[in-house]
């Protein structure tokens, strides 16, 4: 199993420094959006919205909030795991498998632990 030159992983690193820090600033984003519409309301005077489509309309947007920083705390926590995988010489092998993993796929989603088959596996027995 030979390792990825530094060469070829620099670029990949760096995509994953740049995508860390814009999802770390939307995940913030999200939060601080979250808890600010959590205490407004149809007026500035009441924390009680006007109306209840009102009401129903900001749990739905706070539940779709969450359910994004989620979705973006997950992908950080894949993101963490590339990155010691880099340092530790592991980027571009399968944490399932230890096959090789292609690099149109980690140009594509360059955080992936697993190779297409291994994701494809382990996706099915998800559902």
């Amino acid at each position: 199993m030979a390792k990825m030159k530094k060469t070829e992983v620099r670029p990949f690193k760096e995509m994953l420094i740049q995508l860390r820090a814009r999802l770390r600033g939307d995940v913030s984003t999200l939060a601080n959006a979250a808890l600010s519409s959590s205490g407004s309301g149809g007026s500035s005077s009441s924390a009680v919205p006007s109306h209840i489509a009102d009401m129903g309309s900001d749990t739905y947007e706070q539940d779709n909030t969450i359910l994004l920083m989620n979705s973006e705390g997950e992908t950080l926590t894949q993101i963490e795991g590339a990155l010691e995988r880099i340092e530790g010489g592991l980027y571009g092998f399968c944490t399932e498998c230890s096959g090789k993993i292609p690099k149109t796929r980690l140009k594509t989603i360059p955080y992936t632990p697993h190779c297409v088959k291994c994701a494809s596996e382990l996706e099915d027995d998800t559902y």
